[in-house]
């Protein structure tokens, strides 16, 4: 289930590998191409990260073995940004509008105000959208 940003206190990343097992993890073309030679695409009308024995092939442990080339949607995560939606999920950036979701499964989130440090998170997560940022700082472990 997604929520909006704003119905979320803080968030931080324990590194507990449940998003990297649990996850199908769709790919970006450029994605694709790079993950394809080796042999880690799943295709079924989309490109997804093929799971080798129920996870991520690059999780090591409980940590991410690719940090700064893992796929964006593992950058972002738990943020899923839209162009559209409610009210509650807007977020201005560089003058543009952005709606931002956040995903429950990750047992983290603690509901409630947003926090400053939460705030930098959204901005983050919206800095690595726009392609003005590569390796998250503040997102996933």
């Amino acid at each position: 289930m997604k929520v909006p940003w704003r119905r979320i206190h803080s968030w931080q990343c324990t590194a507990c590998g449940e998003c990297c097992k649990d996850f199908k993890v769709p790919l970006t073309f450029w994605e694709y191409l790079r993950f394809k030679k080796l042999g880690l695409v799943e295709e079924k009308r989309k490109y997804y990260l093929r799971k080798i024995n129920g996870r991520c092939p690059f999780q090591v442990g409980r940590l991410c073995g690719i940090q700064d080339n893992k796929p964006f949607v593992c950058k972002l995560f738990p943020f899923i940004i839209r162009s559209k939606g409610d009210d509650l999920a807007l977020f201005y950036y560089d003058d543009e509008e952005y709606y931002i979701y956040v995903d429950t499964y990750c047992k983290n989130l603690v509901f409630g105000k947003p926090s400053f440090k939460f705030k930098e998170m959204v901005k983050e997560a919206l800095e690595i959208y726009a392609g003005k940022k590569v390796s998250p700082r503040l997102l996933t472990c």
